[in-house]
């Protein structure tokens, strides 16, 4: 059974999403000295939406997830997989730079 209209599907395997998580923020240091702590951007993400099967494996920490943020995709998905737009999906955690 494939989700219709605006029923969110898990982001793992496109089935209905029977849960939501809260991702972690990403803080994205900029500036000058990176050291320098006196700016930052903080990222909020979207929930991520999984079925329950990808939930547990998730929480397990048997599913590792990842964030592409490229403009043509900005989509969770397995990280080190390829998204739509080709990149792979990086880890979801604090401390990542860009």
């Amino acid at each position: 059974m494939t989700p219709t209209g605006s029923e969110p599907s898990c982001v793992l395997c496109a089935e209905p999403a029977t849960e939501t998580i809260e991702p972690p923020r990403r803080t994205l240091a900029r500036g000058l000295d990176p050291s320098d702590p006196s700016y930052s951007v903080t990222v909020i993400l979207p929930d991520i939406a999984l079925c329950s099967e990808h939930a547990f494996d998730v929480r397990q920490g048997e599913q590792l997830l990842g964030w592409c943020d490229d403009p043509r995709c900005r989509s969770y998905g397995a990280l080190g997989e390829a998204s739509h737009c080709g990149d792979p999906y990086d880890k979801l955690g604090p401390g990542k730079r860009a």
